[in-house]
């Protein structure tokens, strides 16, 4: 099933469902805004009208606001993170009960902004960051009833970034060139979970987040203002870093460091 909004006499929705019927697959169009209220529950009500039960959710919608946080309508700030944020959790929260059925799994399409950070794009990094922590601590949720949450950043050329690929560059950035991690991702025999994909062009990387060995000083009292200046540089030397499985399993690492040599300040 397919979803978009149709609008200025563009039905996208209804393109790529004819699309896929002529290539011989079963597809039917939806189109509410999925900003709009109860348009998750449309959504899956439709998927379980069509095809009876529902176990891939892929939640693609976006829109960028290109201006600078300084310069960043409030309004327009809440809009994109009404549709880049908000509505892939609602589509989750509708879907849910039913993807658990089946042990089914999500795909949440997130961006390198998400993860880094990116100049004149603060809402959509601020949504799409708040998707990717959403989206691992739904896959931490999830184990109990084997379901998977993933997420794919992906370059591509798309209505959203038309004009910002270079001419050379748009059939090494079209969206077919990223679509085997989102298959993979989503094939029931992948054992992956809370993870994200970054590709673009045929090529793929994992992210992986992490903590740095860090400092460790003794706790009979607070550290010296000036003492913890002096030692700071070290914190950020990535010799001994670790990744942890999620946010209280960092904190118990935090919380086990010892005076190894290199740790004490």
């Amino acid at each position: 099933m397919v979803n978009n909004r149709a609008r200025d006499g563009i039905d996208s929705a209804g393109d790529l469902v004819a699309e896929i019927n002529k290539a011989g697959g079963v597809a039917v169009a939806e189109r509410s805004s999925v900003e709009a209220p109860q348009a998750s529950d449309l959504l899956v009500a439709a998927a379980i009208e069509n095809y009876g039960r529902l176990d891939l959710v892929v939640a693609n919608a976006a829109i960028v606001d290109r201006a600078t946080f300084g310069k960043a309508e409030p309004e327009r700030f809440r809009e994109a993170m009404e549709i880049d944020f908000m509505a892939p959790v609602e589509l989750a929260r509708a879907a849910l009960p039913e993807v658990r059925k089946h042990s089914g799994r999500f795909l949440f399409i997130t961006s390198a902004a998400g993860t880094y950070g990116e100049y004149g794009v603060s809402s959509y990094a601020a949504a799409k960051g708040a998707l990717s922590a959403f989206a691992k601590t739904l896959a931490i949720e999830g184990r109990r009833n084997g379901v998977k949450a993933n997420l794919l950043a992906p370059f591509a050329l798309t209505q959203m970034t038309e004009g910002f690929v270079p001419r050379e560059q748009t059939k090494a950035m079209s969206p077919a060139m990223v679509v085997a991690a989102a298959m993979w991702l989503l094939n029931p025999d992948t054992d992956v979970t809370g993870q994200t994909i970054v590709a673009a062009g045929n090529r793929f990387r994992a992210v992986v987040t992490g903590e740095t060995a860090g400092l460790v000083f003794p706790v009979e009292q607070p550290v010296d203002d000036d003492r913890f200046a002096d030692a700071a540089e070290a914190l950020f030397e990535l010799d001994g870093w670790e990744s942890y499985s999620d946010g209280m399993a960092a904190f118990l690492g935090l919380m086990a460091m010892d005076a190894e040599p290199g740790g004490m300040a």
